[in-house]
């Protein structure tokens, strides 16, 4: 047991180290789209660009969840979708484009991965806008029709078929206008099940378009945003489905206090308008003292700031990152426990979340350096003493019942 507790502590003092040797570092970073932003940029904020892949190879696009009815078009891309209004499924015979440009045209929701293009019509549970949840087979039933344009001028008929909730499958059906080219096919989304989306091309088949999802934290690329209530092409970032950000306008740009800002999961919190174009100069223009807080997958809270932006000419944009906070520092787990007073001058009270026997807390300084360490037994509180360590930045780490935390510890005189 001594063994595996030293293993243990031994692998949070390489964390600290690791995650500390970046903190407060401000590091320079770039993508880059291409002419036109032919590619879409996959980026980690903790290891940089994770994958570079086409914009144009994929068309549509299924969230990988077994229980999700998500999807969503390339609108980046040029792909259009409209819900045909004169029937539902049954009308696939007679299926009749008179009039299509007055159509709906539908957009994915650009906050919301999940809610695609073919789901903007949905009414709510068990209704998912392309169809409709069974309560017996659990399965979505296809009950619309859609005409879909892709980029290269091509009309297509389709429908959504269903969705085997139990096994990760669609059936979906699709055709030209004329009925030729007629074609039904299951597409099994298990194989993707690590990436956000399964992507797909009515001309090539499934696409291997992402990287794992673990792997990346935001995504450049072009999409339909909203500007001024209205679905409008953009270039921005979208952020990963799991990942957390916060927006902090108009601050002293050394501004570092994320513990308080208000994180979300919203695809655009970051989105496209930390940029505009200036009509004078013919050039973006980065808005000044913006910046964004993240909880990147692989480090921690990431301080993004925008630097330029060159436009389509090549699609480059430039930022700096910097590790304000590491994995777990800040965010107390409720087994671990809570701190106060935190700066100190001498004491940190440790709440205790219950009747806690051979618990540790150790506190280490930022090189990950161990000082001291306590066992904490007790009920509703435990007293540390550190009056006798230098006035500065500390890190204190708590374990209890396999729950490790970190919390950043500030000491003064």
């Amino acid at each position: 047991m001594k063994t595996k507790l030293t293993i243990s502590l031994m692998s949070f003092a390489l964390l600290v180290v690791f995650n500390f040797s970046r903190l407060q570092a401000q590091t320079p970073g770039s993508i880059e789209m291409g002419p036109q932003y032919a590619n879409e940029v996959f980026f980690s904020l903790t290891t940089g660009v994770v994958k570079v892949s086409p914009r144009n190879i994929w068309d549509i696009a299924f969230y990988t969840n077994a229980f999700s009815a998500g999807i969503i078009t390339n609108d980046g891309a040029g792909v259009e979708l409209y819900t045909y209004p004169n029937a539902d499924k049954d009308g696939w015979d007679s299926f009749d484009t008179t009039g299509f440009s007055g159509w709906n045209k539908m957009y994915n929701d650009p906050s919301d991965w999940e809610n695609g293009a073919f789901n903007r019509n949905q009414k709510g549970h068990p209704d998912y806008g392309w169809g409709v949840y069974s309560a017996t087979s659990h399965d979505v039933i296809g009950d619309s029709l859609f005409l879909v344009k892709t980029p290269d001028g091509i009309f297509r008929k389709l429908n959504i078929v269903r969705k085997y909730s139990s096994l990760n499958k669609y059936e979906i059906r699709f055709s030209l206008l004329d009925g030729q080219q007629d074609q039904t096919v299951t597409l099994d989304v298990n194989p993707y099940v690590d990436k956000a989306f399964m992507a797909y091309s009515f001309t090539t088949g499934i696409v291997d378009r992402e990287p794992a999802a673990a792997s990346w934290d935001i995504l450049f690329t072009k999409y339909y945003g909203v500007v001024q209530n209205t679905p409008y092409p953009v270039v921005g970032v979208l952020l990963n489905p799991v990942v957390k950000a916060a927006r902090v306008a108009k601050t002293d740009p050394a501004f570092t206090d994320w513990t308080n800002l208000d994180f979300e999961t919203g695809s655009d919190i970051i989105g496209h308008d930390w940029k505009y174009f200036d009509m004078n100069s013919f050039q973006y223009i980065v808005e000044d003292s913006l910046m964004y807080f993240a909880k990147a997958q692989q480090s921690g809270v990431i301080k993004l700031v925008f630097e330029s932006f060159s436009g389509s000419s090549t699609g480059i944009a430039t930022f700096t990152t910097e590790l304000i906070s590491p994995m777990g520092i800040g965010e107390v787990s409720a087994d671990a426990g809570s701190i106060y007073p935190n700066p100190t001058s001498g004491e940190l009270n440790l709440l205790l979340p219950g009747n806690v026997t051979g618990g540790i807390a150790a506190i280490y300084d930022l090189s990950g350096r161990i000082l001291q360490e306590w066992t904490i037994t007790g009920t509703e509180s435990m007293k540390l003493d550190v009056s006798h360590f230098t006035p500065g930045t500390y890190v204190l780490m708590t374990k209890n019942n396999s729950v490790a935390s970190f919390n950043k510890v500030i000491l003064v005189k």
